[in-house]
């Protein structure tokens, strides 16, 4: 599928600073930048295909042992039959029980990485992305994701979410689809953050679901939930998908939030893919409330990998996004869906 991506603004076209209401970082908004060489990067590498893939059916023995799966009555565990895998990540990079920090006189602390790291197995079909499945299918893996982070519910964590890595460029080792499951024992700023600003009767979640509900950064509703570009985008296209209503945990849903999550996140990506091409990498970050924590508007952002961050970004913070956000969910509203 070729790109539509929107045409630049004019090279020297004035760009703004805005700050993102949900996390508190700065973006420079600078359309015209968008005119450059190679403004815009795509996937890397060619396809490797299911041959020895751990995450094919066949090869569960090449995974650690599963710890759930969405499977046909009758099949055995570690088996195929299974529609949804959950199996621990064979490389975590959190595990084990929290311990005490520790410090070398006060300049270099430390902890160890405590926690826990999951991989979701999203289908069988070793091509199909969250935007190829058919609804019924994605809200198996939805139902996979709510049901992974209940079974944190009652321990001592400072965040729980679920990312997509979908594309070597945005960081999957692994062709197959899948998500993982992240439970830290610490509280990473930026969950700190939202935390902050997700609560209370000023909620910028709630905030920008009031401004944005019928304004130009809409993309579309499905049910109850909103799917936007941010006004403070720090990505071409990126996106952002809420709940209407104030609700501190996606695990608290059921079988029709399932569906209504599979079908806002399907038409999403499917839109997303129309834009920018059908192996666009991209990344997922579903964020929910941790545990002792009931006052949050849980929310999962859409996080494109076209472009990349250079010395300016990693020297100050400040990303550069190269399309303004009112531009990118026009595009992204024309984009076709069908799959």
């Amino acid at each position: 599928m070729t790109r539509i991506l929107p045409p630049p603004a004019l090279p020297n076209a004035p760009g703004e600073l805005r700050q993102d209401p949900l996390g508190g970082g700065w973006v420079a908004i600078t359309a015209g930048r968008a005119a450059r060489p190679e403004a815009f990067l795509g996937d890397v590498g060619t396809p490797r295909g299911p041959l020895g893939c751990p995450f094919c059916p066949g090869n569960e023995h090449m995974t650690p042992p599963e710890v759930w799966a969405d499977r046909d009555p009758g099949t055995e565990p570690d088996r195929p039959g299974w529609h949804v895998r959950v199996v621990p990540n064979k490389f975590p990079a959190f595990a084990g029980p929290p311990a005490r920090a520790t410090s070398n006189g006060g300049l270099y602390r430390s902890e160890p990485t405590a926690g826990v790291h999951e991989v979701v197995v999203h289908n069988p079909d070793h091509w199909a992305t969250l935007a190829d499945l058919p609804a019924p299918a994605v809200a198996r893996v939805m139902a996979a994701w709510r049901e992974r982070l209940a079974a944190r519910r009652d321990q001592a964590l400072g965040a729980l979410l679920v990312i997509v890595n979908q594309g070597r460029t945005a960081g999957a080792s692994l062709e197959h689809p899948h998500s993982q499951v992240f439970a830290t024992a610490g509280r990473p700023d930026r969950v700190q953050a939202e935390l902050d600003r997700l609560a209370g009767a000023g909620c910028a979640a709630c905030a920008t679901v009031a401004a944005e509900r019928d304004g130009p950064r809409l993309v579309g509703r499905t049910g109850e939930l909103l799917a936007i570009c941010p006004w403070a985008s720090a990505a071409p296209f990126e996106a952002l998908l809420l709940p209407a209503a104030h609700r501190p945990r996606f695990e608290l849903g059921g079988a029709g939030d399932d569906a209504a999550m599979a079908a806002a996140v399907g038409d999403l990506l499917r839109r997303f893919r129309g834009v920018a091409g059908d192996h666009a990498p991209y990344n997922l970050v579903l964020h929910s409330a941790p545990p002792g924590v009931d006052d949050f508007h849980w929310h999962l952002h859409l996080l494109p990998r076209l472009t990349t961050y250079g010395g300016f970004e990693l020297g100050t913070g400040v990303i550069i996004n190269v399309v303004d956000p009112d531009r990118a969910a026009d595009a992204l509203r024309a984009a076709a869906t069908g799959s």
